[in-house]
């Protein structure tokens, strides 16, 4: 096989990958956030530190209406 020939192969596989990919991605936005909890006397309400990163994403959803949920750290 020819080197153009390799090289057109090996371009048709990586663009089924991209497709395939494509299938399970979502577009949107992913953000982080920093809280204060509720408990009296913790740091994050003296001053000190805040809670997180709180990773969140958000999309466009079916309606065309923005939606998104919360990213757990295990992710």
């Amino acid at each position: 096989m020819s080197k153009a020939a390799e090289s057109t192969a090996r371009r048709q596989k990586l663009l089924r990958e991209i497709e395939r990919l494509a299938e399970m991605a979502i577009f949107g936005t992913l953000s982080q956030s920093y809280r204060t909890c509720g408990r009296p006397g913790c740091h994050c309400q003296t001053g000190g530190p805040k809670h997180g990163p709180h990773l969140n994403i958000s999309y466009r959803g079916e309606k065309g209406k923005t939606t998104g949920y919360y990213v757990p750290k295990a992710a």
